[in-house]
């Protein structure tokens, strides 16, 4: 029995087991570190939680001074590498025991870098990076500390090999990391669109960038006693009054409160209005914009990253006060909930200190603002902050609290936002509305922190309801970040170490670059809302015309005017033929995709509260008979293009933008066998694969029968599906960022004129239906979204 045991397949394992436990048993003195050795292994990884953590300190910035910042991070390092095994020792005791061969220090430094980059990553990334820099770090020290011991050179080959492996692969481990971490990132995933067939001249204005005739001044005002920053305090030229914000400041209590109280030396019934303001040197009056940063460390001060802006919009002639909500800012004690609508009713409060300044006889500003013509700027949750402002400025009373009174109804007729959140601050569990103000939102097409474009969500409730010549505007802008429109922020969309190191860098535009596009595109527009000149409106409905004044890149813009009748707005109901205007029909011929829906963000955790119509075509199969390409019409209600005075100078605009998806192979026919594709057929999706322009046709049709049917592209292309990719590290773009691409809507205007001459027999008053035919493309989704009519900008 025995015998037959040890014989065969299985006998034959049992007896190299067998052997290779007596070789473990022989070597094992040999294999198993010395107590140096292991001493060098909890040093190591002690090391490299300490070289983290006094990177972070140095990032801290707590006014106390850069070296009491990294031995804040030191401190703190320490403290976790004795804290956290002693508690991980009294649980592990009771279940197994400590693993005794790293060490109590050792142990502690690998809990607390799994710890401390999964607070900054996604779960799975920051386990696998805490544990492999404590491994490396121990491997590292461990190699170290054997190979300067006395006995290292009596020591077996075998130990010999394994130390100067160990120490080899450490160093080539801390090597490739130091290299990784110095790489920019990438650029392969940038999409360059094609070039347009039409082309529009430069606008026939001057530059906006371009300094004005005005020499620039500059003073600071504050409270005279800020601790950290003399302009406000004892260096403040004027004096002001704190403000009581508790009615507006929720989750400011608790021990972070006791904090920040001890920090600033005030609490939230005093808070203060500082702001640093550049202003022409003249007579004036000059029209006033406020400015005011979003989010960020509260100790590294943002406000004064709006310099390169005050300096330029006072030489045009306008007075530019960057606003200082420092103390509403996030710290390493945390930052305030709940608090954006604080922002915003600060606003209203400088604009409230400046009215009474202009009307005070000896002030520098006396006479000097113009205050029929106010705007706003925020940046981040100051952009939200910004709109929170402008549905305040309106009201009687706090939505939230009707005790407390509002009331200002200053005239703010301009308001700009730089990559805002939205949704931080809801009444009464509703969106802030926005009615009858210029509106404009910017948006980086690389913003790794405001990742999604959350500014369209405002543009889409701004409504104009009482005549007034208003319009808003989006400009979504290929390559920009988030922090480069702030010279403080930089080229950082997460502020510091060690989320900083896995950015992806190399796409962006210089920081130059991107604020050009601010001071293009901001003077202009208060240029524009501000001092009346409307030739920089056409800037906003097409970039195209800012060409030569912009750096390189690809520019989506949206605009719409209070001229603007919507006859397809796809909020109205669930019914995909019926459309905004009553009477009007929506109908689709040949489409391989049609519906209705939500026009979703990269990601799924916020929607986008904006509606429009995916419509798909593609090939015929070959056993499918299709006489006419697909197509989509809107039939408008009888007698409408007469009512609408709609005629040769009237534009046809509709929002566009290509999906990132592929319309449905067409249905086999019941009973058709399926058949492998062919290498033909495999070659010609990779083709599909590839980015190509998308072309349809826009066809009128009058109620005479008239059609007149022009290409899309002879008015404009329509761009291709634009990628980003934010970070180094795929793990967190697919946790966080999901999809490469999100829809952004372009607005098309087309001229009923140019139909009109192409079709002497077309007259624009009989206009009865528009239809979009599919037949300049093989194949294509488009969404298509607020169809209908405006007039042109005056001349």
């Amino acid at each position: 029995m025995t015998a037959n045991h040890e014989s065969g397949a299985w006998g034959w394992v049992r007896r190299q087991a067998r052997r290779l436990r007596d070789w473990v048993a022989a070597h094992y003195e040999s294999a198993v570190p010395t107590r140096r050795a292991r001493r060098g292994a909890s040093l190591g990884a002690a090391l490299a939680l300490l070289f983290v953590l006094g990177l972070m300190g140095a990032t801290l910035r707590t006014s106390l001074s850069r070296p009491v910042d990294v031995l804040i991070g030191l401190v703190i390092g320490v403290a976790a590498m004795f804290l956290l095994p002693l508690a991980l020792t009294i649980v592990v005791r009771i279940l197994w025991g400590v693993p005794r061969w790293l060490g109590f220090a050792g142990t502690g430094a690998a809990v607390a870098l799994v710890l401390l980059f999964t607070m900054d990553f996604p779960p799975q990334l920051g386990v696998a990076v805490g544990l492999g820099l404590a491994v490396t770090g121990a491997l590292l020290g461990g190699a170290l500390a054997a190979v300067t011991g006395g006995d290292f050179r009596e020591s077996g080959r075998l130990k010999k090999i394994a130390v100067v492996g160990g120490l080899l692969l450490s160093l080539g481990t801390v090597g490739w990391l130091v290299w990784w971490l110095a790489q920019p990132g990438t650029d392969t995933h940038l999409v360059e669109a094609s070039a347009e067939a039409s082309t529009v001249a430069t606008l026939e204005a001057p530059d906006p960038s371009q300094p004005g005739p005005y020499k620039v001044q500059m003073l600071s005002y504050g409270s005279g006693s800020d601790r950290h920053r003399p302009e406000f305090g004892a260096d403040a030229q004027l004096k002001t009054e704190p403000v009581d914000a508790t009615p507006f400041v929720k989750g400011f209590e608790g021990w972070r409160r006791t904090v920040r109280k001890w920090y600033w030396g005030f609490d939230a019934d005093k808070f203060p209005l500082n702001g640093r303001v550049w202003y022409p040197a003249g007579e004036g009056p000059f029209p006033l914009v406020l400015a005011v940063h979003g989010n960020h460390s509260m100790s590294d001060y943002s406000d004064p990253g709006y310099a390169y802006l005050g300096e330029h919009l006072a030489s045009r002639g306008f007075i530019l006060v960057s606003v200082d909500e420092n103390f509403l800012n996030g710290w390493i004690v945390g930052g305030l909930r709940r608090e954006n609508d604080a922002r915003g009713w600060m606003l209203l409060k400088h604009f409230e200190q400046w009215k009474k300044w202009n009307e005070t006889e000896g002030n520098p500003f006396t006479g000097k603002v113009d205050f029929n013509n106010l705007g706003l700027i925020g940046h981040s949750r100051g952009g939200e902050a910004a709109g929170h402002a402008g549905a305040f400025n309106r009201m009687a009373h706090y939505p939230d609290d009707a005790t407390v009174e509002l009331g200002f109804n200053f005239p703010i007729k301009a308001i700009l936002a730089i990559a805002p959140s939205d949704g931080q601050y809801k009444p009464a569990g509703r969106l802030v509305p926005l009615e009858n103000v210029n509106y404009f939102v910017i948006q980086g097409g690389h913003d790794a922190d405001v990742s999604i474009f959350m500014g369209d969500r405002q543009y889409n409730r701004v409504r104009f309801t009482d005549g007034g010549d208003w319009f808003k505007a989006s400009l979504w802008v290929y390559r920009a970040n988030h922090g480069q429109f702030n010279t403080v922020w930089g080229d950082s969309n997460w502020g510091d170490p060690p989320g900083y190191w896995m950015l992806n860098l190399k796409p962006l535009l210089a920081g130059e670059e991107q604020r050009q596009v601010a001071r293009v595109y901001f003077t202009a527009f208060f240029e524009a809302t501000l001092k009346g000149d409307s030739r920089y409106r056409a800037l906003f409905r097409d970039p195209r015309r800012a060409k030569a004044w912009l750096p390189k890149t690809e520019y989506i813009s949206r605009y719409e005017d209070a001229s603007f009748r919507p006859v397809a707005e796809y909020e109205e109901d669930v019914d995909v033929n019926t459309a905004t205007l009553a009477g009007a029909r929506l109908e689709g011929e040949g489409l391989a995709v049609w519906r209705e829906q939500d026009v979703q963000f990269r990601t799924d955790w916020m929607p986008r509260e904006n509606n429009g119509v995916y419509l798909g075509w593609r090939p015929p199969a070959p056993n499918e008979e299709r006489k006419q390409p697909a197509s989509y019409t809107v039939t408008l209600p009888a007698g409408f293009a007469r009512e609408a005075k709609l005629d040769a100078a009237s534009l046809l605009v509709f929002q566009m933008a290509q999906a990132d998806e592929k319309p449905p192979k067409a249905k086999k026919k019941d009973g058709e066998a399926e058949k492998e594709e062919s290498e033909e057929e495999k070659e010609e999706e990779k083709k599909d694969e590839k980015v190509e322009p998308v072309d349809l046709s826009v066809e009128l049709v009058a109620t005479d029968g008239t059609t007149v049917r022009l290409p899309l592209s002879r008015f404009r292309a329509l761009g291709p599906v634009l990628k980003s990719r934010f970070t180094k590290v795929s793990v967190i773009e697919a946790e966080w960022y999901k999809s490469e691409s999100e829809p952004v809507l372009q607005t098309f205007e087309l001229p009923l004129k140019a139909f009109a001459e192409a079709e002497a027999k077309f007259r624009p008053e009989n206009l009865s239906a528009v239809r979009l035919v599919f037949d300049r493309s093989p194949q294509g989704v488009v969404i298509l979204d607020r169809v209908g009519f405006a007039r042109p900008l005056p001349r």
